[in-house]
């Protein structure tokens, strides 16, 4: 059983615990971990419409191979001795920030490529890049 509650409702879900532990003879394990905030459905669009647009159109690789390339420049690990790949979708809202503050500063010092900030991205400039990416 997997309760997700709100701190404001913690008597109902106690409530509901006890509901769901009584008359058993077993058991438990509680565990209570804080929710995080997964990337928001804006900052993907702004990931994949505008870092990688321009990055893409940039370098002529499609779009899928430069989000590899920066997942794996700054979002792998190891771990055993094996080399693995965070995915951006395990990735929270400030985790998702820190990734594309990151992958901007790189695209940067590597080929100058100035990648906007959310709030610099203009209708008209939006357009352009995805009228490009569609060209892809």
């Amino acid at each position: 059983m997997i309760l997700k509650f709100h701190s404001r409702d913690i008597g109902k879900t106690i409530t509901k615990l006890v509901e769901y532990a009584s008359g058993e003879d077993c058991k438990f394990v509680l565990e209570i971990n804080r929710s995080k905030n997964k990337r928001s459905l804006n900052q993907n669009k702004y990931y994949w419409g505008v870092v990688i647009a321009i990055f893409s159109d940039y370098t002529g690789f499609e779009n899928e191979e430069c989000h590899q390339m920066l997942t794996e420049k700054f979002l792998q690990y190891t771990k055993s001795g094996r080399e693995f790949t965070k995915s951006t979708k395990q990735l929270d809202t400030k985790e998702f920030e820190q990734y594309t503050e990151k992958c901007r500063l790189w695209l940067w010092h590597e080929f100058e490529l100035h990648i906007p900030l959310p709030n610099e991205v203009t209708e008209e400039m939006w357009i352009e890049l995805q009228r490009k990416s569609e060209r892809v």
